[in-house]
């Protein structure tokens, strides 16, 4: 069985090539100790279902896999990076070379607009500045291993290909929001550069007063990229007015091998 990690972008600058190899975002995110977990199985299965999956299909079909069963306790579709951590640890159940299975989880991403940094995140685990927007071979990065505890509460998805193909502003400012951060690597500007991002692009508005809820009570928040999930430090009694949140490390070892499903790892 292989785990990989859940992905949080903070902040993104895309970059769509025709070549996928070439495309990809600019940006700051990092890997927590809850995400995928992967085993040989016929046909796509995501939580015991069977799912149209299509990021994961391409890494089944270009791996010439029967299939995949695919576990986890996130949500879909909400800001954790489990289109880029399915297609990973899919590609992981094959022995080709990792960094064939690195950049073929990637490219599945790119072609099917489900995430363009999130598997170069994934494939350096911890805190990432991703400096180039590539595949994970000819990635430019800074990492940092980081053990921060946050805290995490979802309320929903947002559309990650509506976003890239409607916005047309998110570039320039991902790139300004990532300059700042750059400045100064530290927990506290991770939180204010992430939030700027969101405020700027108006992405933060469907979290707004979650976030603001958190800052009330003296923690940072700020929102997962892309979806209706707020990320915080010393937030979990604000969160718990909106929902069941959850706590989540900072995570280092990225995609491995396992000997069983669970769910802390």
């Amino acid at each position: 069985m292989i785990f990989c990690p859940s992905a949080i972008s903070c902040i993104f600058s895309p970059k769509l090539d025709q070549d996928p190899l070439k495309s990809g975002s600019l940006g700051v995110g990092f890997t927590i100790d809850k995400g995928v977990f992967a085993k040989p199985s016929s046909g796509i299965k995501f939580n015991g279902k069977k799912i149209d999956f299509p990021t994961v299909e391409y890494v089944v079909r270009e791996n010439k896999m029967n299939g995949v069963e695919l576990l986890t306790d996130l949500p879909l579709g909400c800001g954790f990076g489990l289109s880029g951590a399915s297609a990973l640890a899919t590609a992981f159940l094959s022995e080709k070379p990792a960094v064939e299975l690195f950049d073929l989880a990637h490219v599945a991403e790119v072609v099917n607009l489900t995430g363009l940094g999130t598997v170069t995140t994934q494939t350096f685990s911890g805190l990432v500045i991703r400096k180039s927007a590539s595949c994970p071979s000819r990635a430019v990065i800074e990492r940092y291993v980081w053990n921060y505890e946050l805290d995490f509460i979802s309320l929903g998805s947002i559309s990650t290909s509506e976003v890239l193909t409607t916005r047309k502003n998110i570039s320039e400012i991902g790139k300004k929001w990532l300059n700042e951060f750059i400045k100064k690597v530290s927990l506290d500007n991770l939180f204010r550069c992430s939030k700027g991002f969101a405020e700027e692009t108006g992405l933060i508005e469907p979290v707004r007063d979650i976030i603001e809820a958190v800052e009330s009570s003296g923690g940072m928040a700020s929102m997962a990229m892309l979806g209706k999930t707020v990320f915080a430090y010393k937030g979990f009694e604000a969160l718990k007015e909106f929902g069941k949140p959850f706590k989540a490390k900072i995570e280092c070892s990225g995609v491995r091998k396992i000997e069983s499903f669970s769910n802390t790892v």
